[in-house]
């Protein structure tokens, strides 16, 4: 495993969130910024991002087994969404934070890290999983996860939600991937230059939103380090010993545990500042996350892959 090269991935994520931090220190970010910015990412890069995960890609299995792999992959987000209910009991959050709570748990930052990661691990082959995960990843933050983060009560199927840029661009993604269809490389160069914009605009708000809060706000609540001791560590250990007699599968078997090792996904901050969530907790689990990370995730996979 390339360990130097996923912490220097984390390391990238925190000077960026730092350089977020000094911006709203100094007042070249506030809060009125960040919801232009949030806006921006959702309406314009994060779909860009979408389909530039799919254009270019080479195809190494059939519609059958992609149609099974996103089987899997749905059935790995809704079992962390369950679990999340249950952690986030056990927690006794306040009822307004126990739906962003369950966001922070439930989706990581695989976009991101995933690729490098996986591809370190388990081989270039390894990436085609990391795709189908991504896509679904997307079509389910983009719907029922913008519930979750806004905290409005029980969910209830709105065909409005087909309106939002992010599951248009994934669910467009997923049929240009199904389909083989291939597009124009000037097409698929600017979404990629685009949509690579997306990570270093969310990690700028993030740490604005954390210069505008006490920092003793990030690192004392105790509820965070509870929930990321169980995602980061409890969780992926556990599914590893769970899943490794079940699974024939072992690239199948990797992708998953380091899946469950990465980080929160850090558009819980643009989907709380978007929908009225508490940007705050967001900006606070997405750091802690990544900070605890750098620790926790290259020890689990080294013990467990080496």
């Amino acid at each position: 495993m390339n360990v130097p090269a996923l912490i220097e991935k984390m390391l990238v994520l925190f000077f960026a969130m730092a350089a977020g931090f000094v911006c709203g220190k100094r007042g070249w970010l506030d809060d009125t910024a960040n919801r232009t910015i949030s806006r921006l990412v959702v309406m314009l890069t994060n779909p860009m991002l979408a389909l530039s995960s799919v254009m270019g890609k080479e195809r190494l299995m059939s519609n059958r087994q992609v149609l099974a792999l996103t089987g899997i992959s749905f059935a790995l987000i809704l079992s962390c969404m369950l679990l999340s209910r249950v952690v986030v009991r056990l927690l006794h959050a306040e009822d307004a934070d126990r739906g962003l709570l369950r966001f922070l748990f439930s989706f990581c930052n695989i976009s991101y890290i995933g690729y490098p990661v996986v591809q370190s691990l388990f081989g270039m082959d390894a990436s085609f999983y990391v795709t189908v995960l991504v896509l679904c990843s997307q079509l389910i933050m983009w719907s029922y996860g913008i519930h979750l983060v806004s905290g409005h009560g029980k969910f209830r199927w709105q065909w409005s939600i087909l309106k939002n840029h992010c599951l248009i661009a994934s669910s467009t993604a997923y049929i240009l991937y199904l389909t083989g269809l291939k597009v124009p490389n000037v097409l698929a160069s600017a979404c990629s230059f685009l949509g690579q914009t997306t990570s270093p605009l969310i990690m700028l708000i993030t740490g604005s939103a954390l210069a505008l809060m006490p920092l003793k706000n990030v690192f004392t609540n105790g509820r965070l380090y509870v929930m990321y001791a169980i995602k980061l560590v409890v969780l992926p250990v556990c599914a590893y010993f769970l899943l490794r007699n079940v699974l024939s599968d072992g690239l199948l078997l990797g992708v998953i545990i380091t899946f469950l090792c990465i980080p929160s996904a850090t558009n819980a901050t643009n989907i709380a500042y978007l929908y009225g969530g508490n940007h705050e907790l967001a900006s606070s689990g997405v750091m802690l996350s990544t900070l605890l990370s750098m620790l926790t995730m290259p020890v689990l996979l080294q013990l467990l892959f080496s």
